[in-house]
C-alpha cells in the first residue's frame, strides 16, 4: 500500500521507542481463553458493513478520569482493520489500535508525536485474546495475553491536562476518512470484542447503542472468514409452482472447493453439492 505521507515525524526531542527484543517472537505465547460466562454481556461483533462506519461510541470526561487503561478480549480471522479509535480532537488529537497482517499496529497523532508502529504475534487465529491499553505519564503501552508488547514513550501527556476535555472510544471504525491515515488501512474488520473495560467508568458520559449487522458465535472455527475474491455460484430449478436452490461451486482465492470431498472429511459441514442429473438448472454466480 502507498503512503499518505511521511510514516513518522517528531516535534522537538527524538522519539525513543522501546519495544521487546526479537528473542519474543520465539517464545510460547500466554493464551487466556476462559470460558464465556452466563453474566457475561453477548461478544460484540466489530464489523457494520463494508465501510468505516463504527459499532458505537462512547465519550469519556477527561476531569474526572482516574483509570488511565482499556482492556478487553479480541477475536478474529481478519488480517486488517481498526479495533478501536480514540480522539479529543479527531484534527490533531487521535489514537489508533488496529490489525494489518494480523499483528496490532498503532497510528497515533498528537502534539507531541506522529507515528505508525507495530510490534506483536499475528492475533487472525480465531482464538480470544486479551488485549490492554495503558496511558501512563508521557508513555502509551499495549499488553497482549498478559505480557507488554509495544512500549511508546514520549508520545502522550496527562488525560486531565487534555486541551480539549471530552474524549471520544470508538469501536469497529474511524470517525475521519481512513485516507488520513499514513499507511492506508481498510477500516472494517470481521472480529468479535467482549468482557471490555474502558477507562474510568465513573467519568463516561454516554455511549450509542451497538449498531453491530451480525452476532458473534460463542465458538469459531476456520472457513467462517472468506478473503476478498471469494464467491459462491447457486443452481437454480424452476417448476410451475416451486423453486429449488443448492450450492453449485465455492471459490477462494481463485480456486474452486470440492464440497463433497470436504463433506466426507468433516462434520462440521452442513451443505452438500448439487446432483449430477440432468435437468433445466440455469446457474446464478
Amino acid at each position: 500500500m502507498e503512503s499518505g505521507g511521511p510514516p513518522a515525524t517528531w516535534h522537538g526531542l527524538p522519539l525513543p521507542l522501546l519495544l521487546l527484543p526479537p528473542s519474543h517472537e520465539g517464545r510460547a505465547v500466554r493464551h487466556i481463553l476462559p470460558r464465556q460466562r452466563t453474566q457475561d454481556r453477548p461478544a460484540l461483533h466489530l464489523s457494520n458493513g463494508p465501510g468505516q462506519e463504527p459499532v458505537t461510541i462512547m465519550t469519556f470526561n477527561l476531569t474526572k478520569i482516574i483509570k488511565t487503561s482499556s482492556s478487553f478480549e479480541f477475536r478474529t480471522w481478519d488480517p486488517e482493520g481498526v479495533i478501536f479509535y480514540g480522539d479529543t480532537n479527531p484534527e490533531d488529537d487521535w489514537f489508533v489500535l488496529g490489525l494489518r497482517d494480523g499483528r496490532p499496529e498503532i497510528p497515533l497523532h498528537n502534539h507531541w508525536a506522529q507515528l505508525t508502529v507495530g510490534a506483536g504475534p499475528r492475533l487472525d487465529d480465531g482464538r480470544w485474546h486479551q488485549m490492554e491499553v495503558k496511558i501512563h505519564a508521557d508513555s502509551v503501552m499495549v499488553g497482549l495475553d498478559g505480557e507488554e508488547v509495544l512500549h511508546l514513550r514520549q508520545v502522550s501527556g496527562p488525560l486531565a491536562n487534555k486541551p480539549q476535555p471530552i474524549m471520544r472510544i470508538v469501536l469497529g471504525g474511524l470517525l475521519f476518512p481512513a485516507s488520513k491515515l499514513w499507511l492506508q488501512l481498510v477500516p472494517a474488520l470481521d472480529g468479535c470484542l467482549r468482557r471490555e473495560d474502558w477507562l474510568d467508568q465513573q467519568a463516561q458520559t454516554s455511549a450509542s447503542v451497538p449498531t453491530s449487522l451480525r452476532s458473534c458465535a460463542v465458538e469459531s472455527q476456520p472457513g467462517i472468514f472468506f478473503l476478498p475474491g471469494t464467491g459462491a455460484e447457486f443452481s437454480l430449478e424452476v417448476e410451475a409452482s416451486s423453486a429449488s436452490f443448492c450450492l453449485d461451486g465455492l471459490w477462494a482465492q481463485g480456486q474452486r472447493l470440492d464440497m463433497d470431498r470436504a463433506l466426507s472429511r468433516s462434520q462440521d459441514i452442513w451443505t452438500h453439492s448439487c446432483p449430477q442429473s440432468p435437468g433445466n438448472g440455469t446457474d446464478y454466480h
